[in-house]
């Protein structure tokens, strides 16, 4: 069977209709681009702590996250048996990072007059008080209701056997369906979190008196 014969222009045409549709798969690929979410810090509905013994400087650890949780993409549903990602929906940052500093910028609103950073920010203070918290849930359930589970610890620094823990079982019935509303219910238990470590760290005891030779 002879092959067939094209002219130099037709190869031409040819080569240049596979490499513009070379280039529309390419940018089909493109647009599944995830879409990506950030946490918030959330005002508190609670008044500012302003008593003295709470420690002028405060680290918040960053949180510990879960590996099935600490994805960037978002996981929407969390069960007892499973775990459900978003499709197109992603974190911005590392979960446990983000975590750290919106739960900081949320406490330093609720602790004027002292200074609040999340851990390996660029600061040259030593902290005297540290926020941590431990993560074990943070996603919807299978009927639409939006959890953080897991822990919280205050102590000073030096003197965790005198800190302050607590379980952290909180809830919130998001305002509608969507992804950016989970988010939102997710910031404002953050923002609980926040509340929740303000009060312990007025709470603490104080701090011991230094000796002098």
């Amino acid at each position: 069977m002879r092959r067939p014969f094209f002219t130099h222009s037709a190869r031409r045409t040819m080569a240049a209709t596979a490499a513009m549709a070379g280039t529309l798969l390419l940018a089909g690929c493109g647009s599944s681009d995830p879409t990506l979410y950030s946490l918030a810090p959330v005002a508190s509905t609670q008044p500012a702590v302003t008593a003295s013994q709470v420690p002028a400087v405060i680290e918040v650890r960053t949180p510990g996250v879960p590996s099935s949780l600490d994805r960037q993409t978002i996981v929407g549903v969390q069960d007892d048996y499973s775990v459900t990602p978003l499709a197109g929906a992603a974190w911005s940052e590392s979960l446990a990072l983000m975590l750290g500093h919106v739960l900081s910028t949320d406490l330093q609103q609720r602790l004027p007059g002292r200074t609040v950073f999340a851990q390996n920010d660029a600061t040259t203070v030593p902290a005297e008080g540290a926020v941590e918290v431990e993560i074990t849930r943070f996603a919807r359930d299978s009927a639409g209701l939006v959890h953080l589970a897991g822990s919280l610890s205050v102590h000073r620094v030096g003197d965790a056997d005198h800190g302050l823990s607590v379980p952290l079982d909180l809830s919130a019935s998001p305002t509608g369906t969507g992804t950016r509303a989970m988010v939102a219910a997710l910031s404002q238990l953050t923002g609980q979190v926040a509340d929740m470590a303000a009060e312990r760290l007025q709470a603490l005891p104080a701090a011991p008196a230094a000796h002098h030779s």
